[in-house]
């Protein structure tokens, strides 16, 4: 299920940077060779931009590319590097409780503003925040527990591997 979720935040973040490159070329095209205006052009290329940031830090989550000191890690000795991993989740939990507590609230106040030219609800653009925020928080939690039970494994599963 997982992989699935990654996969497709992997694409929907392609996307999104695609529509954001796209759109801004596009509008650039636009003023400097036919001297028009694009304003929508902005409210697009802000709304993509968001979503693609935080499909992007779902997507460096999943593949635990995030905050990770690499040669701290390797200095470790190998008994130390689950503990280092739990103690890594934890610090992402704590910072993403935070983040989705404080989102929904976020949300909330910004209810009442639309974006310029589009007249698109903010309060819909934030709303990729608690989205994807849950699903990294759901991650974190279940990779922490597969830790764990690599940690400490249940006798039958001890004796079933010799």
């Amino acid at each position: 299920m997982m992989k699935w979720v990654n996969r497709f935040f992997s694409i929907a973040g392609g996307l999104c940077l695609t529509v954001v490159f796209l759109v801004t070329l596009g509008q650039v095209i636009q003023r400097y060779v036919f001297q028009l205006p694009m304003p929508w052009a902005t409210d697009v290329i802000r709304i993509f931009f968001v979503y693609s940031v935080f499909l992007g830090m779902g997507v460096g989550v999943f593949n635990k590319s995030h905050l990770n000191i690499d040669v701290l890690v390797k200095a470790l000795p190998e008994a130390l590097r689950p503990w280092f991993a739990l103690l890594s989740n934890l610090v992402i939990l704590v910072f993403l409780g935070t983040v989705l507590f404080f989102s929904f609230s976020f949300m909330s106040s910004n209810a009442d503003q639309v974006t310029p030219y589009l007249l698109f609800p903010m309060s819909y653009v934030y709303l990729i925040i608690p989205i994807t925020v849950s699903v990294m928080v759901l991650f974190l939690i279940m990779d922490s527990f597969q830790i764990l039970r690599g940690m400490f494994p249940r006798e039958s599963e001890s004796v079933s591997g010799r």
